[in-house]
């Protein structure tokens, strides 16, 4: 019998004990699962799916020193206490599998050590994509591939937001605030609409793919919050669909990742990736390009991976030397990234548009420029990221709203 303890119930929580205890009985390779110890300090949610009362767990300490528990399953969420719990339970010798971005992206280096100098291992692979298993299949591809990019759609409600917009013809505010409504984004959606989501997803991603610890702050990160309907009704009207994508690219020892609006040709398969649903394509070296597409989030989605991730552990299907993070690669930053930009410029009188245009005419040389009804837009030629991030700011003194977004015609 393979005992495991399961912190926190949770949206995902909730799912992870609903499936294990309709395959509780099932044998994996002669070995049955049950969950042993549950951490929560909501009764209610103990209550409410009636947690037998010799199952609760007291504290951390009822878990972690608990010589018949295996498996310690983290879907608490946040930072802090989880990031404690996944260490302890490493430290006493517990596989763990956790769906928490956050906590992988910021210390995947720092615990996949830790795992292995107890000889347990940590699994993430519910923490990017859902229900997609885009981390195994990774790694894989890595056995015979090199990864030279990563790019796609990894976030499911601004995916929503975007496609309801257009095709409702229908506010960012408002139609986040049906997404809310809907339980598709959070109360406060800012991890969503600013781009925090997908920006640990493709850390993971990329320190994976890249076999090199990638950082937070390596990537360029630009909000979706002050897109407008009028920025996908124009991208349409120049042939694109606007689309949140996450980037890695790696070329020459260097990488380069970015969270940005990003306009994509209409005829490109990821343009036409809609509402809640995810898209992640990797490019290997002897396979070429590998496109991964489903439900990425979801209480249901996310919980099947969670208990993959268990099967796996069960059935010695793991490997701890499977992902390495020993390669010298650095971040080029800004000074890597090279686009042609779409700008929109709300201005209030000539004044502000003669400002606005003066501007864009001292940094772009050659520009496609469109002006109707009190919005300025824009076409740039291709120009260095840190020249469009200094041309916003300038804008920005001189416009009430402006957003820009880089063009990308080469994306499957």
């Amino acid at each position: 019998m393979i005992h495991l303890a399961l912190l926190g119930l949770g949206t995902v929580g909730q799912g992870v004990y609903e499936i294990v205890n309709s395959v509780k009985d099932t044998s994996f390779r002669g070995k049955s699962i049950a969950i042993k110890k549950i951490l929560e300090r909501d009764t209610n949610k103990l209550t409410l799916l009636g947690v037998p009362h010799e199952q609760i767990a007291g504290s951390i300490d009822d878990i972690v020193h608990d010589p018949d528990i295996n498996v310690v399953i983290s879907v608490l969420g946040g930072m802090e206490p989880e990031y404690t719990f996944i260490k302890e339970a490493l430290s006493n010798g517990k596989h763990v599998v956790t769906s928490n971005k956050a906590i992988v992206s910021s210390h995947l280096e720092e615990l996949l050590s830790l795992a292995i100098a107890n000889d347990v291992t940590i699994l993430f692979e519910a923490s990017v994509g859902g229900g997609i298993p885009i981390i195994s299949s990774l790694i894989e591809t890595l056995k015979i591939n090199e990864i030279s990019s990563i790019h796609g759609i990894l976030n499911g409600t601004t995916n929503y937001i975007l496609t309801r917009m257009k095709n409702e013809k229908r506010s960012f505010e408002e139609v986040l605030k049906e997404a809310q409504r809907l339980g598709f984004a959070e109360a406060n959606p800012s991890a969503d609409i600013d781009g925090y989501d997908i920006m640990r997803k493709i850390c993971i991603l990329a320190s994976i793919a890249f076999k090199t610890p990638v950082k937070e702050e390596d990537v360029h990160l630009r909000t979706l919050s002050n897109v407008l309907l009028d920025d996908l009704q124009m991208a349409t009207y120049y042939g694109y669909e606007l689309k949140y994508i996450g980037k890695a690219v790696m070329e020459n020892g260097t990488y380069t990742i970015s969270v940005t609006p990003t306009l994509i040709p209409k005829t490109s398969v990821i343009s036409n990736v809609n509402e809640e649903y995810n898209i992640i394509v990797i490019d290997g070296s002897i396979i070429g390009e590998l496109c991964f597409m489903g439900k990425g989030a979801g209480k249901d989605a996310t919980a099947n991976a969670v208990v993959s991730d268990v099967l796996k552990v069960i059935t010695s299907d793991i490997a701890n030397d499977d992902i390495q993070l020993d390669s010298k690669a650095v971040s080029s930053g800004l000074e890597g990234i090279y686009n042609e930009y779409y700008i929109r410029i709300c201005v209030d009188d000539y004044k502000e548009f003669s400002k606005a245009v003066n501007l864009i005419a001292e940094i772009v040389k050659r520009n496609k420029l469109v002006y109707s009804y009190g919005k300025l837009f824009v076409l740039t030629e291709k120009i260095p990221a840190q020249t469009m991030k200094t041309l916003y700011e300038k804008l920005q003194r001189v416009a009430q709203n402006v957003f820009y977004a880089r063009l990308e015609n080469n994306l499957l």
